[in-house]
């Protein structure tokens, strides 16, 4: 299944949202909606946030008051596997493949949450342990078809330039079909043609089954790419709307944006 095979997915609803470590208020009173179909960007100063929401999203942390519900399933109290096993799917601001395992064996790594083979299967030669590898293959090089880097397949990681590497962990994190996709970063460290490229891999994972969120730095790629940008500041969210609006939000600008003269 692929993700233009889905329905029309559901929204990612953040609700009054609020999350402190020791006193130090890290988020407060976040709330926004994430629609699929749409690349949401967030975006903000160091420290603001950013992150943190999207660990509270997957659940890696646990907000001390407000609710976050994807459709229908409020997700207060669900393991970040209980998660993925509804489809959330992240990636992070470095990069981490194997350099042991070719790239397609990298992004067949993203399929292990839907595998039913046991561990048995791993050390002998049995058929459904070998027809389930064969499948995962077929959708990792399936994955890598999309971004347009099938081609890098059996390589290591170890000869692939920085951009790839990106391209090829984004690959991992759509192979098993998520319903939500959260980006950390995808465009840190990247050159100016590897940044078109990104641009243009993010543009065709556009789908109505898929909640697609964006945290970045480089402004000229979230401006293209973002159909609604969320703006955090010191843990609030300050602003909402699409990248016009936000260019022209003063608020943004003064802190974040900075003028044209600068």
């Amino acid at each position: 299944m692929n993700l233009s095979s889905i329905a029309k997915g559901q929204p990612l609803v953040i609700d009054d949202l609020c999350l402190s470590f020791g006193g130090n208020k890290v988020l407060q009173d976040i709330t926004l909606t994430l629609e699929p179909g749409e690349i949401s960007g967030l975006i903000g100063p160091n420290g603001a946030g950013k992150t943190s929401l999207f660990n509270c999203l997957t659940g890696l942390y646990s907000p001390q008051q407000g609710k976050i519900q994807f459709g229908p399933t409020p997700l207060n109290g669900l393991a970040p596997t209980q998660r993925a096993a509804l489809g959330f799917s992240r990636s992070f601001q470095h990069v981490a493949l194997c350099p042991e395992l070719s790239a397609v064996e990298n992004v067949m790594i993203g399929l292990e949450r839907q595998s039913s083979a046991g561990w048995l299967d791993a050390f002998l030669p049995l058929a459904r342990g070998r027809n389930e590898r064969l499948s995962n293959r077929h959708l990792a090089l399936a994955a890598l078809g999309r971004l347009g880097v099938e081609r890098v397949a059996d390589e290591s990681p170890t000869q692939l330039p920085p951009g790839m590497l990106r391209l090829v962990e984004i690959a991992r994190a759509i192979a098993g079909s998520p319903r939500v996709l959260l980006l950390d970063e995808p465009a840190a460290g990247l050159n100016s043609v590897e940044t078109r490229e990104l641009s243009n891999a993010l543009k065709m994972l556009r789908s109505p089954s898929l909640v697609l969120v964006v945290v970045e730095h480089d402004m000229d790629l979230i401006m293209e790419v973002s159909s609604i940008i969320h703006v955090l500041n010191v843990g609030r969210l300050l602003a909402s709307g699409d990248p016009a609006q936000i260019r022209a939000n003063p608020e943004v600008v003064r802190i974040y944006l900075g003028d044209d003269d600068d």
